[in-house]
């Protein structure tokens, strides 16, 4: 992770740059960009070091190093996920999401962390949101068939 990605330097600061790891590198295209501050999350389920990860998403955080690493990604609504744990860099934008090989790793993940958490208050809001059954009921098999 980008730890606190342009809040430390506007310039300088490469995507995909670590202070504890050094550069990290997307394992389908080293000389392209692993892009935004959850691009170690991507890296690692993309390399296959992961199954799932889970990314903090503020603007494309979550959104851009998925798409660059070609694996699945859910930026859930705010306050759907808990924020117990993480340092939110603005409360209108943050939330946590799952990086995931395949669509149904992403949905079953979203299912594990939605939902009120007493340290939390905006998630016992949100948590009314969430259908009875959970996302994985919507899963269709062959649903991105033709796409």
């Amino acid at each position: 992770m980008i730890e606190w990605y342009e809040f430390r330097s506007l310039s300088g600061v490469p995507n995909g740059w670590c202070a504890r790891s050094g550069q990290g590198v997307n394992p389908y295209c080293p000389s392209g960009s692993p892009c935004g501050s959850s691009s170690g999350c991507a890296i690692s389920v993309a390399a296959n070091m992961a199954a799932v990860s889970l990314g903090t998403e503020t603007h494309c955080s979550i959104i851009c190093p998925a798409d660059h690493n070609s694996v699945v990604r859910l930026k859930p609504t705010v306050g759907l996920t808990s924020w117990a744990g993480i340092i939110p860099m603005t409360p209108h934008w943050d939330t946590v999401g799952p990086i995931c090989r395949n669509v149904t790793d992403a949905v079953y993940m979203l299912d594990v962390i939605v939902g009120s958490d007493p340290r939390d208050e905006v998630t016992t809001e949100a948590a009314k949101y969430i259908p009875e059954g959970g996302y994985k009921q919507f899963l269709v098999e062959d649903g991105l068939k033709g796409k």
